[in-house]
């Protein structure tokens, strides 16, 4: 069934959908088809400002436009989620194809996966997909104008929800106790030296642990379980990106990991060294947990944050087995893992 066959169609006249044009309410013509933005315009991965310039207006060539951004076949799949109706006949137009024949909306391909309306961790538990389908379709992402459900115990469900600003206020008192036991063993000098170690050597951990631990995606074997656990890891994050509450790792899962990663720091540093490394560490997480929701809800005019930002981004929406670094690209410049080609 296609959108215009849905219960939900109407008609509307460009006049009318001309009046649709701000914050309150921000409507669009794609394709001879209305959306309502208005949920979304906040959570567009470019920024509000973007789509408020074309509030109200048809935005069928401007998707298209390399000087504005040529969008990929996967934000006309998070488009149709917000289709409203058909432009009246008298009101409607022809458009012209893009390379390759075929209309973008006719690209998006429907598959049974998820149901982002309904809890989904027994959706996953309960599911019987290929180790293909599934990376595929978790890779595909959606929106929702509020945070997903993932159990319907609402006790389970609040770990799984994070604010950005829980993040310093959870681990800046555990800093400042590992500096002052650290005080106790080494001079402030040796722990000026370590804590700028662990919090430069966070940039490599970033990336290791984004592209080996969470991308760990071909390399997962078959089952549910196995599908349920990287979900839950990473998953999550690629299917619904702008989740505001799951931008941040929660605490029991980035505890459980810094404790690990500090057993390993133990066999190397003494007393003292390993509490100012291991300080650094944390302060580098809290930055680049802070970061990193920020590129997906930030804006800023600095060009700099703007090119980190579309980069992160372009992990998401178009390549996601490349551009594993999230507060820099540094390092896939070093291992290779930059994406190819120009950002189109």
């Amino acid at each position: 069934m296609t959108m215009a066959d849905t219960a939900k169609q109407r008609e509307y006249s460009r006049e009318e959908v001309a009046k649709h044009d701000g914050n309150g309410s921000l409507w669009v013509i794609r394709g001879n088809q209305v959306f309502d933005l208005t949920t979304f315009h906040t959570d567009h991965p470019g920024g509000s400002d973007i789509l408020m310039q074309f509030g109200g207006q048809d935005i069928t060539e401007a998707m298209r436009d390399g000087d504005t951004h040529v969008h990929a076949i996967q934000a006309y799949r998070v488009l149709k989620d917000f289709y409203i109706g058909e432009v009246m006949a008298e009101d409607r137009q022809t458009y012209g194809l893009p390379p390759g024949g075929k209309d973008e909306m006719d690209c998006v391909v429907e598959e049974e996966f998820l149901d982002i309306n309904k809890p989904l961790f027994m959706q996953m538990w309960n599911s019987k997909f290929t180790k293909e389908f599934y990376l595929r379709e978790v890779h595909r992402p959606r929106h929702l104008p509020r945070p997903a459900v993932f159990f319907a115990n609402p006790i389970l469900e609040t770990f799984t929800r994070t604010p950005w600003w829980f993040i310093p206020i959870y681990w800046m008192p555990i800093v400042c106790t590992l500096l002052h036991l650290g005080a106790q063993y080494e001079t402030a000098e040796v722990m000026v030296v370590g804590f700028v170690f662990g919090l430069v050597s966070w940039t490599l951990l970033e990336y290791t642990m984004h592209r080996f631990v969470f991308h760990y995606d071909d390399n997962i074997p078959e089952g549910t379980l196995a599908q349920v656990a990287h979900f839950l890891l990473h998953g999550v994050h690629h299917f619904l990106p702008m989740d505001q509450l799951r931008l941040v790792m929660p605490p029991a899962l980035s505890t459980f990991l810094g404790l690990n990663i500090l057993a390993v720091l133990s066999v190397i540093f003494s007393a003292g060294m390993i509490h100012a490394v291991s300080a650094g560490l944390l302060v580098g997480y809290v930055l680049y947990d802070e970061c990193h929701y920020w590129l997906h809800h930030g804006t800023s005019q600095n060009k700099r944050l703007s090119a980190l930002k579309t980069y992160h981004l372009r992990h998401h929406y178009k390549d996601f087995k490349a551009g594993f670094g999230i507060t820099s690209d540094f390092w896939d410049k070093i291992f290779g893992t930059q994406f190819v080609g120009a950002d189109n």
